[in-house]
C-alpha cells in the first residue's frame, strides 16, 4: 500500500513538472507563484494596466479566496493590493480556456480588457503574458521571476507546493460540497441539526447556515 502511494506521489509530481513547464504567466495557477510575496511585480503591471507610472504599492497579496455576494462560487484573485493613498487594487488575469476572454485584468472590481498586441508597454505585457520561456520576455521583472520559478530547483519546489496546494483545495470543497447536499437531504428526512453536523463532521453553525433560506 505504502509503495502504491509513493508511486502515485511520483506520478503527480512528474506531471507537476510538465505543466510547469508549459505554464504561461497568465496561468491562474503560475499567477500565483508570480505575485506572492513580489510588490515590484504587481507595481509594475498595475502602473501599466492603470496608465499610472507613479502608483507606488505597500502590500500585496496572494490567492485571496473569496466569495461572490450571490455565494454561487468561490473568487481566487491572483493578485490584491493596496496603495500609498489607501486605494484596493484587484488583479486577475485568466485564459480563454478557463471561462475568461484571453487577455482580461480586473482593477478596481470592474474589467478591463486588454487585447493589444502593439510596442506599447500593455502590448508588451500581454506579449510576456502569453510566453511560456522567460528568454522571450520583455519585462525583466517578470522574466526573472518565470525563470526562477520554472528553472530554479527551488523556484520549481515553491510551484509544485501551489499546484499541490491547489489540488486539497479543490479536494476540499468538494468535499464540502458533498457534506451539504447530504445535511439537505437529512434535514428533509426529519433529522436533528445538532445529529446532522455530527454525521458529516461540520460544525452546527456550518450546517445551519446552509438550511438557512438565502433572503432574495
Amino acid at each position: 500500500m505504502g509503495e502504491d502511494e509513493n508511486k502515485k506521489r511520483e506520478r503527480r509530481h512528474q506531471e507537476d513538472l510538465e505543466r510547469l513547464r508549459g505554464f504561461w504567466p497568465i496561468d491562474d495557477t503560475f499567477m500565483r507563484g508570480l505575485f506572492k510575496e513580489n510588490i515590484p511585480l504587481a507595481e509594475l503591471v498595475l502602473r501599466i494596466i492603470t496608465g499610472k507610472p507613479d502608483l507606488v504599492l505597500l502590500k500585496c497579496e496572494t490567492q485571496a479566496d473569496m466569495k461572490r455576494v450571490t455565494g454561487a462560487r468561490s473568487v481566487c484573485l491572483d493578485a490584491y493590493a493596496t496603495d500609498s493613498t489607501g486605494k484596493k487594487y484587484d488583479i486577475e488575469v485568466q485564459r480563454s480556456d478557463n471561462g475568461a476572454d484571453p487577455h482580461r485584468a480586473r482593477y478596481h472590481s470592474s474589467m478591463l480588457d486588454i487585447e493589444y498586441r502593439d510596442n506599447s508597454d500593455i502590448g508588451r505585457l500581454m506579449h510576456d503574458f502569453n510566453c511560456t520561456n522567460a528568454s522571450d520576455m520583455y519585462f525583466d521583472l517578470l522574466a526573472e521571476k518565470t525563470r526562477y520559478l520554472k528553472e530554479n530547483p527551488k523556484g520549481v519546489n515553491e510551484m509544485c507546493k501551489v499546484m499541490e496546494d491547489l489540488r486539497n483545495e479543490s479536494y476540499a470543497e468538494g468535499r464540502e460540497e458533498q457534506a451539504k447536499s447530504t445535511a439537505i437531504k437529512l434535514n428533509q428526512k426529519g433529522l436533528p441539526i445538532e445529529d446532522i453536523a455530527d454525521s458529516i463532521g461540520f460544525s452546527i453553525e456550518t450546517v445551519k447556515n446552509w438550511l438557512t433560506p438565502k433572503a432574495v
